[in-house]
């Protein structure tokens, strides 16, 4: 029956437009940010999980930057022990040289002030480098790397020799068979050292890529969570659009329906 005092059809029309507002903007927010979920409201499940897993994502970003910085270290590290093998093996060259008995003292003299050079330049080497502020022999490095635990370094150091020509001399023949000795002990110990960074270098290589692995389908799966659909999304807008055009359009001929009720009364 008509009634002029309410009118059920506007309130319908009013009612489903007010919704297919909600859906308009709802669709339209997440086409301007590239999201599925913007508010708790949105998904409230896949809200708690999908924050669950961008800390994860986060801590494991870290963890994995965390190995990257411990293999620059021990990328330093071996450069470093590769130009003191380069010295060494000139050390050993110049004590061969020293052995010989075709070499006079002013000659000796002469092998031996650059030996003994060779020995204070792998000294200040050995103390001075430093990564981050922190000497790189002589020490332990502790690599927090996430859920793969702390990941421990060590660069021990190499130093052998003694820069003091009375302990290890060209100046003799004697003292030159002796420093040979030490120069072959001391090739030995930094090629072992080198080969101790090797191993820890690739066991911090192997963990940097399984996080790197973990960062990108955890980021995969957070993805699917919280990442709008840009093509339902775009169907969504035009269904949208036009049920706002209808409906405003029903609410106009519904608010006019109460008109009819003027002709009964003529």
């Amino acid at each position: 029956m008509p009634s002029i005092l309410n009118n059920i059809a506007a309130l319908g029309a009013s009612r489903q437009l007010g919704i297919t507002n909600e859906g308009l903007q709802q669709t339209i927010q997440r086409l301007t940010t590239g999201k599925r979920i913007n508010q708790a409201s949105d998904d409230a499940a896949g809200l708690a999980i999908s924050n669950r897993l961008n800390a994860d994502i986060q801590v494991a970003g870290q963890a994995q930057r965390n190995t990257n910085d411990g293999v620059s270290y021990l990328q330093v590290a071996d450069g470093v022990l590769d130009t003191v093998t380069n010295l060494l093996t000139r050390a050993a060259q110049l004590a061969q040289q020293a052995q010989t008995g075709t070499v006079d003292q002013t000659g000796r003299d002469s092998l031996n002030a650059e030996f003994q050079n060779i020995i204070s330049t792998i000294s200040n080497i050995e103390s001075n480098t430093t990564f981050s502020g922190t000497s790189v022999f002589g020490s332990t490095l502790t690599v927090a790397a996430g859920g793969y635990g702390s990941v421990a370094v060590a660069v021990t150091t190499f130093n052998s020799l003694v820069a003091n020509s009375s302990t290890v001399s060209l100046a003799s023949s004697t003292g030159a068979v002796a420093a040979a000795t030490s120069i072959t002990a001391m090739l030995t110990a930094v090629s072992a050292l080198r080969g101790t960074i090797g191993a820890s270098e690739e066991e911090l290589n192997a963990v940097s890529s399984t996080l790197g692995i973990q960062v990108q389908n955890v980021t995969a799966a957070y993805s699917q969570i919280t990442d709008a659909n840009i093509a339902d999304e775009v169907v969504n807008l035009s269904k949208y659009q036009i049920l706002n055009q209808s409906g405003i359009s029903a609410l106009s001929q519904a608010n006019q329906a109460g008109q009819s009720v003027l002709a009964l009364l003529r």
